[in-house]
């Protein structure tokens, strides 16, 4: 295994791991805790997990598996994001999903 696919792997862990803070928060609440970890609250473990991903990407970035995109890029991606999210919770909310 090459080490740009062995930091691949572990940012697919992280991702896990944010889909596991994410559903525990939505379980529990933001503010509830494990009991082997009361200083760490579910928010504060979503947070943690994120930030660890981005520090993979980072690397990866770094390493020049992965393009880093301009910032006017990320700019793009995150409102175009942000548009199709609206979009698809209107829908959701005319179908009183929501």
């Amino acid at each position: 295994m090459k080490e740009h696919e062995y930091l691949m792997i572990v940012a697919m862990e992280e991702c896990a791991e944010i889909q596991q803070a994410l559903s525990k928060s939505l379980r529990f609440g933001l503010d509830d805790t494990h009991p082997e970890t009361p200083e760490l609250s579910n928010e504060k473990q979503v947070l943690l997990e994120f930030y660890q991903l981005c520090a993979v990407m980072e690397r990866l970035q770094k390493e020049r598996v992965l393009q880093t995109p301009s910032e006017m890029q990320i700019d793009d991606i995150k409102t175009r994001k942000m548009e199709k999210v609206a979009h698809f919770m209107k829908y959701s909310k005319s179908k009183k999903i929501i």
